[in-house]
Formats: structure tokens, sequence, C-alpha cells
């Protein structure tokens, strides 16, 4: 594999052995000629974090080469389950955009090779679509199973003998999934490393940066318990319309879900909160909720829908005073919860839906 390619998609198992041949230690990264590649370790992470995507800086390649396992090696020595989620997101969304630009034989050769898909080329037009490539709907499945928009379920997809057809920009995107989860199951690996003051210097200013955004992003600390009376409205609507019995829209029970395994419910709990109260299958009950946990699939642990998701969805009942000034449910169990210990700590009783 080339410079060139490797610094473009350093995740890729090629590029990974090319760097290997070079037998960095930890120590060797000190030297100061290693500097500008450090700074793009620590500027990657910093993108992810601030940005949402990392740019592709492809000027200098072998500082864009040695970068990558220098961010990936900041994430993992931080710890934090948050960070780990947004910069695998970061990296796989900066690989989707290097994708679009990539011949459809380079696409294939990655799909192929690097993940394991059954994927043919083709040229094939329909309803004034034009589709390149053909992929075995058994691996379509398990590649867009984190897509929860229409166009993605296959029955509104084209297939022909067991392949669903797809363009250029569906097969990128797809592929885009497959990094982000080989590069979260990587950062996943925390370790604790004793760094050479250069290092560390860039590392503290990352924890800088993430701590400056996590509370912009969601990824504050929420209770290590979980507090019921610190629920928002419109999860106390999904729970109790569950345990009354009501048939949940999929939205409900998806806001309801993810939500209980951000403030910690344990899973089996939530396995036999459905099942006593409903007729779900356990076992698929069991997937479903592992999956957005994510334990299964794509192992992208899902946030719950946004205040103006639920209103769009009439999910948004009961508001108090807290509600107009949150836009996410665990922004508003956050406030609850604190609000709560308080009151609790002082002995003073007072209304907990007034904002302060």
């Amino acid at each position: 594999m080339s410079e060139k390619e490797a610094a473009k998609y350093p995740f890729l198992r090629q590029a990974i052995t090319l760097v290997e041949t070079l037998n960095l230690q930890i120590d060797d990264l000190a030297d100061p000629s290693y500097g500008k590649a450090l700074d793009r370790g620590a500027g990657r992470v910093t993108e992810a974090i601030v940005d949402g995507e990392v740019s592709a800086k492809l000027d200098d390649q072998m500082v864009e080469l040695i970068s990558y396992p220098i961010a990936v090696m900041y994430v993992t020595i931080l710890g934090e389950h948050f960070l780990d989620r947004r910069y695998a997101l970061g990296e796989a969304v900066r690989a989707y955009r290097l994708l679009r630009g990539e011949s459809e034989g380079r696409i294939n050769e990655i799909a192929t090779l690097e993940f394991g898909w059954d994927l043919v080329q083709v040229q094939e037009e329909h309803d004034d679509q034009e589709y390149r490539f053909k992929l075995r709907f058994s691996d379509y499945l398990r590649a867009s199973s984190g897509f929860h928009e229409d166009k993605w379920k296959l029955v509104n997809r084209i297939m022909k003998n067991g392949h669903v057809l797809l363009t250029r920009n569906e097969a990128a995107r797809l592929l885009q999934g497959e990094v982000e989860a080989r590069i979260q199951a990587r950062v996943s690996k925390h370790a604790r490393i004793s760094l050479p003051e250069p290092l560390k210097e860039r590392l503290d200013r990352v924890a800088k940066v993430f701590e400056e955004n996590r509370s912009r992003l969601g990824g504050e600390n929420l209770p290590s318990e979980v507090i019921n009376e610190a629920f928002p409205p419109c999860i106390r609507f999904c729970l109790e319309g569950l345990l009354s019995g009501r048939r949940a829209s999929h939205m409900e029970r998806f806001a309801l879900t993810s939500f209980l395994v951000h403030v910690g419910m344990p899973l089996e709990n939530m396995v036999e909160l459905y099942v006593s109260v409903t007729d779900f299958d356990e076992a698929m009950t069991r997937y479903q909720i592992e999956h957005i946990a994510g334990i299964k699939g794509h192992r992208t642990r899902y946030t719950p829908p946004t205040c103006d998701t639920l209103r769009t969805h009439g999910i948004c009942k009961g508001k108090n005073e807290i509600c107009e000034h949150v836009k996410h449910p665990l922004a508003y169990y956050r406030i609850k919860a604190r609000r709560l210990a308080q009151a609790k700590s002082s002995g003073k009783v007072e209304d907990l839906n007034k904002p302060k």
C-alpha cells in the first residue's frame, strides 16, 4: 500500500501494517521531529469533539498516517465512552467523504477485502437512479442495521437474485458505518499509559477541550443510580403507556429504551420490563435493546431523540417549566436529579420543576 492510500484510510489493515514496520515506540515520539504528528493526532481528536468530523490533511502523508494511531492512543487513555463514539464517528465521516471521490473499483476493493462484503459492480438504472453495486442481502442487513431512515429498509430496496442494488454514495455511506464500528472497537480498549511530557501536554489539551464541550454534546456524567423521580414528562408518558398496556409507537419504544440505557438501567431489567407487560418475544426484545445499547449491530449506543423530535412525534406530554429550558430529555434528567439531591441534603421542600 502506498503512503498516500495509507494516509487516506489509516484504519485499513495494510495501513496499520505499514505503521508497524516503522517500529515506533512511545519514547521515540517524544523526539521534536515528531512534533507535527503529535499535534495532528491531538487535532484529529479535537476536530471530532468540536466538529463531529475529522478533516483530511493529505499534504504531508506520513504525518497524517502516524497521527492516526497517536489519536487512537489519546482516546484510549482518556477512557471516556462518549468520546470513543464521538471520535469513531468523526473518523468515519472523514472516510465517507474520501470514499465518495473514489472509483467504483476502489470502493469494491475496500468493501470486499477489508469488511468481507459480497459486493459486485453493476451498471443499472431504475426510476432515473443509477446503481453501481449490488450487495448480498445478508451483508446489507448487517451493514444497514444502524440506519433508521425509510430508504434503508429492505422493503424499500430493489433486490435482484438475493442482492440489494446500491448507488456509489450509498455504498460509501454503508462503509462509513463499518469504519465507525471498527474504530470504536479499537478505541474502547481503554488503557493507562505513562506518557513522555510532549505527549502528555497534547493529551491534557485534548482532555480540556473534551471537558469544555462535554455538556454541549450531551456527554455530561449522569447520576450513577437510576432516579425515577427525575424522569422527564415525555419519558413518563412512554413508560406509563407501556405499563398500562397501551400500544406504543416505534418512536415511543425507541425513546424509552435509549433513555433507560443512558441513565443506567440494567439491560436485564429492561428486558423484564418489556416482556412482563407485553406479548413481545423475549429473544427479539433482548436483541433490540442490546442493539440500541450498542452491544449488537454496529455497536453504536443510540442517544434518545431530542425534544424537537419527540414533539414532532406527539410524545412531548405534560411539559413543565424545566422543559422550557432544555432541548433534550437527558438534560432534563440531569437538572432534576441534581435538584432532588440538593433538596434531600438541605431538607428543603420546593417546586423542583421550576428553572434555576
